[in-house]
């Protein structure tokens, strides 16, 4: 969310006599610099605490016996004028049975009144005495307008100290803004800083130099990757029917889409037999649109300590609506909400409140962001993430048909510099039989072994004794195979 909005939406707030508002942030100065605009709108005077100093009119000095947080809630309560009063670290004593009560007391008195306290954390902790007198307010990250008069600034000062070259083209200005996306300002104020320093200038290098610490920052917290996809949607064989529905939705995301009256599309679910190609095409579609790749990681979602899990999600999508247009891709989403979690209490409702937050989100953004969710079992699945609405469309990718499988051959071939115009591909699609994308590719890959140890070059043969000796998976689990079929017969759309 820009500074402009929040401050807007933050006075609306307090002019609609919000006692208490939770700004849920980690921009700590960036909340401080919006309440201070958002008091001038208001001609209200701007009041500062922290435990370490107490409570000060900003720019001012601390008052007497206000550091405790009984002292300065009784202080604030005490004040006869109107004012904004911003308490940092706050919630750390919200468990405190005298702290609440306080609060509820001015909540009372603040009413009818334009007083509002400012809660400010990064994570949401609202007693439940509270929480119908708490309006909560995510501040968000910066967005790109903000981030290029950030980086505008930045590299003014860069350039009154360093001798600083800029050899980026006319008009490329908001690529640096865009490379920054999903960092708070500090953090972007950083990373451009460090990027522009290591070789003094500012151009192509800087911005890949900017993603590179972007990507790092943001797996260090642990639930998303920023990832580059080589591959776009010719290096993945089958699936047509899947490619023209992505097809027809690749401007959707666009200016021109929205002012043609489009509605960005939510995403798309896809769910099949393992190793058909169901990640390869999540990962290429952000290639064939042009767009950032983000993993969510959701191995990395849940955490031992209370309220952490729900915060590495709404991170998480935070930093996802940041740098969007996105493609958020999510790999074998049954792990991150198993149906059997969802419906027992042994975690004590977390995962159901996870569940709930993410559909929320799915149905509700407005930011665009493409969601490409793949599973490989349809049963672990909760029946609410299936309704229709939740995604655009339902795809299932069966094992690949003999044209399909030919294509297979010839686009593995190919990236392993044989030419595959020198091997019979009707013979190796019709042995390949039951075989999916991933077992043919690594056919291929023991046959070049096979070539290589015995100093002949990659035959057909070779690569048909490999398929001999190879058992694929629609053999060893048919069962399953079969069910996931069945499932899919009138629930999903075939992506072939």
């Amino acid at each position: 969310m820009s500074s402009r909005d929040a401050r807007r939406e933050l006075a609306l707030l307090v002019n609609s006599h919000y006692p208490l508002i939770y700004l849920e942030t980690w921009e700590e100065l960036r909340a401080t610099e919006i309440l201070t605009l958002v008091a001038q709108d208001l001609s209200l005077p701007l009041y500062d605490w922290t435990l370490s100093q107490g409570l000060a009119r900003v720019g001012g000095a601390p008052m007497y016996n206000t550091q405790e947080p009984l002292q300065v809630l009784t202080q604030i309560s005490a004040l006869d004028s109107d004012g904004l009063f911003l308490l940092k670290d706050f919630h750390k004593v919200l468990g405190q049975d005298l702290v609440v009560r306080k609060l509820r007391d001015i909540s009372e008195k603040f009413r009818r009144a334009r007083r509002a306290i400012f809660i400010s954390a990064p994570t949401v902790v609202i007693p439940v005495e509270l929480e119908k007198d708490v309006a909560r307010f995510s501040l968000g990250l910066p967005d790109e307008q903000e981030l290029g008069e950030l980086a505008a600034a930045t590299m003014r000062d860069l350039q009154k100290q360093y001798h600083i070259r800029v050899n980026l083209p006319a008009g490329q200005g908001p690529l640096v803004a865009r490379a920054l996306g999903g960092l708070t300002s500090r953090e972007a104020r950083r990373v451009l800083t460090q990027s522009v320093l290591e070789h003094m200038a500012l151009d192509r290098g800087t911005l890949d130099l900017i993603r590179s610490a972007k990507a790092g920052l943001v797996r260090d917290k642990g639930v998303l990757e920023f990832l580059e996809s080589p591959d776009d949607l010719k290096s993945v064989g089958g699936l047509e029917r899947l490619k023209s529905w992505l097809e027809k939705r690749r401007g959707a995301l666009t200016p021109e889409g929205e002012r043609f009256g489009l509605e960005p599309p939510r995403g798309v679910l896809i769910l099949g037999v393992q190793g058909c190609g169901k990640s390869l095409c999540a990962k290429a579609v952000a290639r064939e649109w042009n767009m950032q790749l983000l993993k969510f990681d959701s191995s990395s979602l849940f955490d031992k300590y209370i309220g952490e899990s729900e915060k590495n999600l709404h991170q998480s999508l935070q930093v996802a609506e940041a740098v969007a247009p996105a493609v958020l891709w999510i790999d074998e989403i049954e792990k991150m909400f198993p149906n059997a979690a969802l419906h027992s209490e042994a975690d004590g409702g977390l995962s159901m409140r996870i569940f709930g937050t993410f559909l929320t989100w799915m149905q509700e953004k407005k930011s665009p962001v493409f969601v490409v969710a793949t599973s490989n079992d349809i049963s672990a699945l909760p029946p609410e993430l299936l309704r229709k609405g939740r995604f655009d469309e339902i795809f299932f990718v069966d094992l690949p048909t003999a044209a399909e499988r030919r294509t297979i051959f010839a686009i593995h071939l190919a990236r392993r510099k044989q030419d595959p115009a020198q091997f019979d591909l009707a013979r190796l699609a019709a042995a390949s039989e039951g075989f999916s994308g991933a077992e043919i590719e690594q056919a291929i890959a023991s046959a070049l072994y096979t070539a290589f140890s015995a100093k002949s070059p990659l035959s057909t043969e070779i690569i048909l004794k490999e398929l001999q000796s190879t058992f694929p998976l629609s053999a060893t689990v048919r069962e399953k195979v079969e069910a996931l079929r069945q499932w899919a017969c009138d629930r999903a759309v075939p992506a072939g």
